[in-house]
Order: structure tokens, then sequence, then C-alpha cells
């Protein structure tokens, strides 16, 4: 029944056209046999009588088998007399009579007997039996039941394809919705059907129409957010330098490179929440990219990095910024959550066949396993007392996620509490276009 439920559309209508197929036959043959068989017996058999009622007669009392081989001959049908010192046939039949059953009547009885009718008439001491020829061979009522079966598949057949052209639209439409899903917002489903396929696809333009024009607001919105957010910052920063350096100018200077940090973490989730982002791809070194951001953004003198980097890692096509910004963001987190300062990072890149991948492992705290289904959640915090040492506002990891699935990537965490956490971004082999 899962199979059945899991199959396609088309396959699930010719499933049902060839059982509707089967169940028409053996109705058919059932019901139209029943009543065949009923009308013989209460119509055609009263005729039948009467008719070789004459025939007997005109054989003569006692049955004279000379005229009986002449009606024989001349009606094409087989006759059968048994009685006193008489037992003859028109011909050798291979039918045994003894094991047939017959409906007797008032003064006869019939029988059906493999396409064959039997009337048997008693006259005087004898008995004679009319017996009808086949009305066909065997081969040729097969092929009769053939012909029947290729007719009424023909006929399914040509409702089969006429009714997947009703539901023909549903194909492009069915792509349209998945382009439009996947950020081609100016694509269109052209389908010129006046039925109700066709206006739910002119219902589909017209929310592919609105959706892009709600996102194209909202980017507006978001650019000038921005701008907004960003030029008091830079004013206060300004003023900020002009003070004489003091422990108050030092944290007001902390405070405002992370608000200055967070407008731009939540401007880049807000633009990788959207599908249509498009990565500004390019061949990279990643192992360079990797020693470029430590030392820039974590110098060996201030922490110990161990590089466990794959030297025959190829060049991959990737978007080379945001590449580096998920990198500087797992040492960032690395870095933070380990026990003591002195304490190491790991940084691993791995080739397999299929894919590519870097990990960078720390010898933290770790962390619990009930969190870890929700580390990618955006503004999720395993710490909720928010302390600046623990630092970020949950969107670090939500945004590395993002970035990474935006590649075709996955991402894969691990951790055990008091042994460390060890974060994996894993990306398939093939170049991206």
């Amino acid at each position: 029944m899962k199979k059945l439920i899991t199959l396609r559309l088309s396959s699930k209508i010719l499933i049902l056209f060839l059982v509707s197929a089967l169940m028409i036959i053996i109705i058919t043959q059932l019901s139209i046999g029943h009543r065949v068989k009923q009308h013989i017996s209460s119509s055609i058999f009263p005729h039948l009588y009467h008719y070789f009622e004459k025939i007997s007669t005109e054989m003569g009392m006692p049955p004279d088998p000379v005229i009986a081989k002449r009606i024989s001959e001349e009606l094409d049908i087989a006759i059968m007399i048994q009685g006193d010192q008489l037992n003859w046939s028109s011909e050798k039949l291979a039918i045994p009579l003894e094991r047939i059953q017959f409906h007797s009547q008032d003064n006869y009885s019939h029988a059906l007997h493999q396409g064959r009718f039997i009337i048997r008439i008693q006259q005087g001491t004898h008995q004679i039996s009319f017996i009808s020829h086949h009305n066909g061979s065997l081969s040729n009522r097969i092929w009769l039941l053939v012909r029947s079966l290729l007719g009424m598949l023909i006929v399914l057949t040509i409702m089969y394809f006429l009714l997947r052209w009703i539901i023909s639209p549903l194909k492009p439409i069915q792509r349209g919705i998945k382009r439009i899903g996947s950020g081609e917002l100016s694509h269109r489903i052209q389908i010129k059907r006046q039925d109700e396929l066709g206006d739910l696809a002119v219902d589909i333009n017209v929310m592919a129409d609105d959706i892009e024009n709600m996102l194209a607001a909202k980017q507006q919105l978001l650019l000038a957010i921005s701008h907004e957010l960003r030029s008091p910052v830079t004013r206060a920063k300004v003023a900020l330098s002009l003070l004489p350096d003091s422990a108050i100018k030092d944290g007001l200077g902390q405070d405002m490179h992370e608000i200055e940090h967070m407008i731009t973490e939540l401007l880049e989730a807000e633009r990788f929440n959207q599908r249509h982002q498009v990565l500004n791809l390019s061949e990279v070194d990643i192992n360079q990219l990797i020693m470029e951001v430590i030392q820039y953004y974590h110098p060996p003198q201030k922490i110990e990095i161990i590089q466990q980097l794959e030297h025959h890692l190829a060049i991959q096509t990737v978007d080379r910024s945001r590449l580096q910004f998920m990198i500087k963001n797992l040492l960032d987190n690395a870095k933070k959550h380990r026990k003591q300062a002195k304490d190491s990072i790991s940084i691993i890149t791995d080739q397999q066949q299929d894919h590519w991948s870097i990990t960078v492992r720390d010898q933290g705290k770790g962390i619990s396993a009930k969190h870890i289904p929700h580390l990618t959640e955006p503004f999720y915090r395993v710490d909720p007392s928010r302390q600046r040492e623990t630092g970020g506002y949950g969107l670090g990891l939500y945004l590395v996620k993002m970035i990474v699935e935006a590649h075709q990537g996955k991402l894969k965490i691990s951790s055990k509490e008091n042994h460390g956490t060890s974060v994996t971004l894993l990306f398939p082999n093939a170049p991206r276009h």
C-alpha cells in the first residue's frame, strides 16, 4: 500500500484504468452470461421444443434412422435416438449425455453444454436428443475474447491519453513552482488553458508578482535601515575618537564596535534568509584562504591554532568573502569557549571522492546534547545571560548554516560536555555555476 501511495500520478491513473477494465470485463461476463442463460431457458428453449417436436413426429413411430439422418444433414444438427432395440446417432459424439445436468420441463428437458444446446424429447418408448454443433472452435472463441479485450484496451488507452491531456498542465505548473521557489521570481508559468488548471497557473503567477514586489520593497527597506543605522554609529565613533583615552572611552568604543557588527550580521542574515541570494563565486585555494584568515584575525602569538590542512585539496569554486566569514566565525566561537587561554584550536581540511570539508575543533566546555539541534536557529544562545565574554547574538552559526546551504553543502556539529566541540562544513566537489 505504501508503494502505491508513492507512485506518480500517471502510474496511479494507469493502474486505475487497468483495474477498471478488468472489473468491467468480469461484471459484463457475469451479468450478460446470466441474462443470456435466463433468456435461452425461458424464451428460446420453448420455441425449440415445439420446432423439434414436429421434427420428431416427422421421423415416425418408432423413429426412422434414415429420416433422422436426412434431417440431421439438412439442419446441420446432431440427432441421437435411444429406446427399444434402437441406439442410433447421426454422428459420433464426444458428449457424455448421462453426465450432463438437464433442466426438465413439462414434455421435454434441455441443457447447455460447452457452447451447445441440447433438447431431449420423449416420444413413446424412445428418447430423441437434438444437439447443436459448436458455435465456433475453441481457437475462434479465444480469438473472439482477445478481440473483445483488444477493443476494450484501445478504448481505455484513448481515455487514458485524454485524461493525461486534461491534467498535462500539472507538470509545467510543478516545474514553475520549483523554479519560483528556488529564487527565479521572474519566471512565469505559460499555460493557455481556460479551465481550473489554467486559473491555478494564473493565480501562481500573480502570487509570484506579489512576492517579487514585496521582496524588492523589503530590500529597499533594509538598505534604508542600514544607512540610517550606520550613519549615527559612524558619527558616534568619530566623536568618541576625539575624547581623551580612558576606560570609559574603551568601553564605549567596544560597544560601538559590537553595534556595528550586530548591524552587519542582521543584514547578512536577512539577505541569506532569501533563497534567491546569489553567490559571488570564484576559484579559491581553500588552504591559502584559511592561513590568511588566521594571520589577519588570529595571529599565532595570540592564540595557538593547529593547522591540519590536506595538501591535495583541489581548488574549489566558492564565494571567497563568505567562506572567509564562516572560517573567522568558527574560530571566534572556538576561541570564546575555551576552558583556558592556553588551550589550542584545531582547523582541519579533508578531501574525499565526492566532497571536501573544513573542521574547526576546540577543547572547550562542550555543549549539552539538548542544545545542539537549536544552535543554528537565529538568536538562539546556550548561555541566556548574554555576557560579553560569551558574546554574540545567536546569529553566527545561523549565518554559517545559510552560507553552507547556499553552496549546496551541509553543516555538522558534534560536542561532548567537558571535552569540546567540533563543527564541520561539508561541500560537494562539483563546481557551482
